[in-house]
């Protein structure tokens, strides 16, 4: 699978035990780019604020980022990376009544709905986003 699933900090073993299931709803997302390599990265708190401070230029907690790389001639180069922060996916499973793990599956293929050119900067793009990520996790289970 081109995608490859990494860990930083501490996570719940159930998290880590689905790493395959994760990489999966990655690359469901990622449709005709499935073939691209691209990382999917479990993080903490500080790890996304960092990140989101660093490139974003916003200092607060996200849930999901995702970053496309400029292509490269160089064969099985990276094309993007997802991060996706636990903490904060916990707090989003709670709130909707369900499970952690189908929070990360919804991140992780909204990650890859980025990366493969999907937008959500208005609340129709939202709502097919939101459409798009149901039909794909449907796929999974």
């Amino acid at each position: 699978m081109p995608v490859t699933v990494f860990f930083e900090g501490k996570h719940p073993p159930a998290v880590k035990a689905a790493g395959r299931l994760l990489a999966k709803a990655a690359a469901l997302g990622l449709g005709r780019n499935a073939a691209k390599a691209v990382n999917l990265v479990f993080t903490d708190g500080p790890g996304i604020r960092a990140l989101n401070r660093r490139f974003l230029s916003k200092n607060r907690l996200t849930d999901v980022i995702a970053f496309n790389f400029p292509p490269s001639r160089l064969p099985g180069a990276n094309w993007g990376e997802i991060y996706v922060c636990v903490p904060v996916a916990a707090r989003q499973a709670k709130a909707m009544g369900h499970a952690l793990l189908t929070e990360l599956l919804v991140l992780a293929a909204h990650g890859a709905l980025h990366l493969s050119g999907m937008e959500d900067g208005t609340t129709a793009l939202r709502r097919r986003m939101n459409e798009r990520t149901a039909e794909l996790l449907k796929k999974i289970r």
